[in-house]
């Protein structure tokens, strides 16, 4: 576990302190009309090792995580699945890690919730926590479950719920093509309402509807239009977000703008509004993968239901954040789903810096001491492993002044065997490739370390920082440069 939960916190220090965000984001003026900040490419995102934290599952998580910090500093985590699950624990991950009492199940036969009741997101009101239900309906209907919004209200932080109503309604109920408008994340906008973001099934387009935060019940929530908040949130039609965007949301204090991720063809990407209404996508990915495919199994990985949830628990993050999401490892089928945690940091720069992203490569070892080198998940039926070392951090996209080479991370389910290679080389390495790695630097740069593939004395493949392999293996053969560990 790393990070704000056993990373030394001196690591994050000069990464974090002193941040320019006033300079990107804070200056109004600045801005640019349409409400995007004047500087994607100034941001940047760094990602720790990944922690499997549930699963695998038939049916959880389903939906984005949530957390809420308790009275007594404890914390309280959301894994939804149809019927959501509370998990108490002492920090944020922990408290998405234990065992699960149902705290909201399906709503009954007949109504627009049978399907199930997802919890999305849980905002602090005026003396009350409420929180987004993500509602089904239709389960066997071939055009896909009809999907719709409420609101609903506890007064023991989470484990009772009281359904308000619906908050968001599709504007073409009867259409057959037509599944609704759900899967909405929530932020406090700090201006006195609650922003939704969620995804319109019929066009697949991004929609906002925002509520005051006084009286956020049924009723009181509207759409945006594209220009005004006019249109209701019950049946009304709303303007799609500009571009790619998503609907898991995060507020960034401090800097006053708005964060959401969404899962693309082949990356987990992050945009920013200043007016919570029009978006930039953060020009580097923040998580690579080869397809976003949700036609189960596959060869490939699935990442989906991201969530950036704050060290104190709900989605107001400031440096530090907790990053969580579904995760299928390949081949496997909606049955292995995981819930996985990733910690990070958020930060912003006075001019725009290269790479923006960089995310942790890691070594991991099981009983027999097989290692497994990746930036993912290390999932694989019948075998475990632990953590064992950094190996520095590659990054999501090749730096814009430098040479750059793209490895991809091998690995072989029946020796259990992981290491890195060249893109398109680990047929010829003798192992299967498993998902794209990331970039390294292909010469020698400040605040970098070097890579090799070593071959240890049984004969298996592993990744060292050090040429004589740790003096476990022989035959180094330089991969690249990482960026060194901070």
């Amino acid at each position: 576990m790393t990070a704000r939960f056993g990373l030394r916190r001196s690591n994050w220090r000069n990464f974090a302190a002193a941040l320019a965000v006033a300079a990107v984001f804070g200056t109004r003026g600045a801005a640019a009309e349409n409400g995007v900040p004047p500087c994607l490419e100034c941001v940047t995102v760094r990602l720790e090792h990944p922690i499997v934290l549930r699963g695998p599952s038939p049916s959880e998580p389903d939906a984005p995580a949530s957390v809420i910090r308790l009275p007594d500093g404890s914390f309280r985590g959301f894994s939804p699945g149809g019927t959501t699950l509370a998990i108490d624990g002492a920090n944020p991950i922990v408290a998405l890690q234990g065992p699960g009492r149902a705290v909201l199940a399906p709503g009954p036969a007949g109504s627009g919730s049978d399907c199930g009741r997802w919890i999305t997101s849980i905002l602090n009101g005026l003396g009350s926590l409420y929180g987004l239900s993500h509602n089904e309906t239709r389960c066997s209907d071939p055009h896909g479950s009809y999907k719709t919004m409420s609101i609903a209200k506890t007064t023991d932080f989470g484990l009772t719920w009281n359904v308000l109503g619906p908050i968001i309604t599709p504007d073409q109920p009867n259409a057959p093509h037509s599944e609704g408008e759900g899967d909405c994340t929530g932020i406090d906008g700090h201006n006195g309402y609650w922003y939704a973001y969620c995804l319109r099934r019929r066009d697949n387009k991004n929609v906002v509807a925002r509520a005051p935060i006084e009286n956020p019940g049924p009723g009181k929530w509207f759409k945006w239009t594209g220009s005004g908040w006019n249109a209701p949130g019950i049946g009304g039609t709303g303007a799609g977000l500009n571009g790619f965007v998503g609907m898991s949301a995060a507020y960034w204090s401090g800097s006053d703008v708005v964060l959401v991720l969404g899962s693309q063809a082949t990356s987990l990407q992050l945009s920013i509004s200043e007016d919570k209404v029009h978006f930039g996508a953060v020009p580097d990915p923040v998580i690579l993968y080869d397809a976003y495919n949700w036609q189960r199994p596959a060869p490939t990985e699935l990442y989906a239901y991201p969530s950036m949830i704050a060290d104190r628990g709900f989605s107001d993050i400031r440096e530090h954040f907790i990053l969580t999401y579904m995760y299928v490892p390949p081949g496997e089928d909606f049955s292995q789903r995981y819930l996985v945690a990733q910690e990070g940091m958020i930060g912003a720069a006075a001019r725009p810096q290269t790479p923006q992203v960089r995310t942790a490569l890691s070594r991991w070892i099981d009983v027999s001491g097989r290692t497994w080198t990746t930036t993912g998940p290390t999932i694989s039926r019948g075998q475990s492993f632990s953590y064992d070392k950094a190996l520095g951090y590659l990054m999501t996209a090749p730096p814009q002044l430098d040479a750059a080479i793209k490895l991809d991370e091998c690995f072989s389910a029946r020796n259990g065997v992981g290491f890195l290679a060249d893109a398109g080389h680990c047929a010829s390495a003798g192992s299967e490739r498993r998902r794209p790695a990331g970039y390294a630097f292909r010469d020698q740069a400040p605040g970098t370390i070097p890579l090799f593939d070593c071959v240890a004395t049984a004969g298996e493949l592993f990744v060292s920082d050090r040429r004589d392999c740790e003096n476990k293996g022989r035959d180094a053969v330089l991969l690249g440069y990482a960026l060194r560990n901070q």
